[in-house]
């Protein structure tokens, strides 16, 4: 959740208790999420935060870029 708002930087949202709407060009994008989890390899405890995305009147382009966006935030722990 730190990262978020660096990821959508571009982009008004609001974030009400477990939903994020975010307003992208002329459609939404929703983030739901899911309570935290821990994945565990070995001695290593790495903790993780489900989510579904959903997107609303977006065209595809519009949608890849989000996503590549968002995706290399999260990949590089902040870009």
């Amino acid at each position: 959740m730190k990262i978020l708002p660096s990821a959508l930087r571009k982009h008004a949202y609001q974030i009400e208790g477990d939903l994020i709407t975010i307003q992208v060009a002329a459609g939404l994008v929703t983030i739901q999420l899911a309570a935290e989890q821990v994945r565990h390899i070995a001695l290593l405890a790495l903790p993780y935060l489900p989510m579904t995305i959903t997107f609303t009147h977006l065209s595809e382009p519009e949608t890849q870029q989000f996503l590549q966006t968002f995706d290399l935030y999260y990949r590089k722990g902040g870009g």
